[in-house]
């Protein structure tokens, strides 16, 4: 069972918060009585979230941060340690890109490693002190795809086993200190991460026929699938659990997957990857 830590003296930090999985932690937290700071990339829309949410009366304040500047992630870092610091930091921001290896060049693939793994790390550095000196909580939010390599997403899945790994690194490095460290790792769930993946032109790739059949396929999986609300109540009992557990998976069926992959020799867990994405 869940030992449940008052919410009403805790502050979270949430990135990546302005729609989907990001918005739906930041509301459930503010909703539970924690004191949110949360980041968009743009400034005008971080004022538009602020008033929206204070005149809905939740506690939640939204700052502008692109993590790819190392400016404002210390611009961002220094404010919430000024403000009182964060006890819970949730890494939600990140994107996906979309295409054969091949064909993926040299810029997108940096800036998917930028946004979910570079700029997270850079944000966790400056905040450090602060999250030892407050015994706090880092949740990670990764991905099934940190598991299983997707076709078709490499750089993402990549991204997602990079998070995982630095995530059970630093729960290592962290324990003596009092830090608790968590991966969150979620399925497919319906959010505005569908739009927004950056998609490699295939038009006359060797690759166009799998591709397509590909995209077709994900992209109905997420359109289908459950509201964020999911993610955001695991990750507020992940983070008012005193003995959270390492990773935990989350969405239809993910925990079972999880178990049989695990099993399953690997050939035929990449036949049924296979099959599943149509490739």
């Amino acid at each position: 069972m869940t030992n449940r830590i008052a919410g009403d003296t805790r502050r979270v930090l949430v990135t990546g918060a302005g729609g989907g999985i990001g918005a739906a932690i930041a509301r459930r937290m503010a909703q539970a009585g924690y004191r949110v700071v949360a980041t968009v990339r743009d400034a005008r829309r971080a004022g538009q979230l602020s008033d929206e949410y204070a005149r809905a009366g939740l506690n939640i304040v939204y700052l502008p941060l692109e993590l790819t500047d190392e400016h404002q992630v210390e611009a961002v870092a220094s404010r919430v340690e000024a403000e009182g610091g964060a006890d819970v930091l949730v890494h939600n921001a990140g994107f996906g890109v979309f295409g054969a290896v091949e064909e993926v060049d040299a810029i997108p693939a940096a800036r998917q490693f930028a946004v979910n793994v570079f700029g997270p790390l850079a944000l966790t550095r400056h905040l450090l002190p602060g999250l030892r000196a407050r015994r706090g909580h880092i949740i990670w939010i990764g991905s099934i795809a940190g598991r299983i390599a997707l076709p078709f997403q490499a750089h993402y899945s990549a991204t997602k086993a990079a998070i995982a790994s630095i995530s059970d690194a630093m729960r290592a490095e962290l324990a003596p200190h009092g830090v608790r460290v968590t991966c969150v790792e979620p399925g497919d769930f319906a959010t505005g991460f569908t739009d927004a993946r950056c998609r490699a032109p295939h038009a006359d790739s060797v690759y166009a026929a799998a591709l397509d059949r590909c995209l077709k396929e994900v992209e109905h999986q997420e359109r289908t699938a459950p509201h964020p609300e999911w993610v955001a109540r695991v990750v507020q009992e992940v983070a008012e659990s005193r003995n959270p557990p390492p990773r935990r998976p989350v969405g239809s069926n993910a925990r079972t997957i999880c178990f049989l992959l695990g099993l399953m020799p690997a050939r035929l867990a990449e036949r049924m990857i296979r099959w599943h994405y149509r490739v």
